[in-house]
């Protein structure tokens, strides 16, 4: 991914998607000042929140009170999202959509908006048609990329059709779990740890899920970018239960 600033807020792109007409979108991440978080949970600081989102909404620019915001909560469970839904969540956390893990949309300049803080962030794209997953473990062991792809298919979209970047979320050196989490995970993404401990990579589950239902390897982009190391992201493993959260912003224009 390129880095990019909004400000004194910074994030990263992925270049193949800035190529893309039709599509705008960023990852949201930390600042060296531990600016940058977009989340209004956990008792965050609202106001410096909101300002955040209103950073990045004039990098893209689309209005900040537009985002459509899903109540995340590890679910699989994917909404598609339309006008009637402009606004919900942006500007208050008691009017997310509620357990919704996953957004997708064919209108134009609607911005979609996931948070993150070491789970796996993902963009999916097709002409037309857009979706952001938030992906963490549990979601990805019910399987919500390929309920998203099947949301896809049912709008006329192939699988093979599908693009995806997979934004920076934690990896295997970073990510010590225990059995109930590395037994769900596929063995492409995993590695064995001490005792009955594995070390986990969220990027390459996300990319294994989406490979099996049917998106072709070379559509998938990762990141590279570790946020349990990376200090330019928030990370939940690596700060504690205050870190704050990175988001992936997206939307067609």
């Amino acid at each position: 991914m390129q880095s990019c600033s909004s400000g004194a807020y910074r994030g990263y792109q992925f270049a193949e998607f800035q190529k893309v007409s039709g599509l705008a979108h960023v990852f949201g991440g930390r600042s060296e000042s531990d600016l940058g978080n977009l989340a209004y949970s956990g008792g965050r600081d609202l106001l410096a929140a909101q300002e955040t989102r209103r950073a990045w909404s004039r990098f893209l620019q689309v209005p900040a009170e537009d985002w459509v915001v899903g109540g995340q909560v590890h679910t699989h469970n994917v909404a598609l999202v339309d006008a009637s839904h402009r606004g919900q969540g942006a500007l208050s956390p008691e009017h997310v959509l509620p357990e919704c893990d996953g957004l997708m949309t064919t209108t134009r300049n609607l911005p979609l908006y996931v948070a993150v803080a070491d789970c796996s962030a993902v963009l999916l794209h097709a002409p037309g048609v857009l979706a952001v997953v938030h992906g963490g473990w549990r979601g990805l062991a019910k399987g919500i990329l390929g309920v998203a792809v099947k949301r896809f298919a049912s709008l006329g979209v192939k699988p093979s059709e599908i693009r995806a970047g997979i934004a920076p979320c934690i990896a295997a050196a970073s990510y010590e779990v225990g059995p109930e989490v590395g037994e769900a995970c596929p063995e492409s993404a995993r590695y064995s740890g001490k005792g009955d401990r594995w070390q986990v990579d969220i990027a390459l589950w996300a990319q294994a899920s989406l490979v099996q239902n049917g998106v072709e390897p070379a559509s998938i982009i990762l990141s590279g970018i570790d946020t349990g190391s990376n200090e330019s992201c928030f990370s939940h493993r690596r700060q504690g239960q205050g870190a704050g959260r990175n988001g992936l912003i997206a939307v067609l224009t």
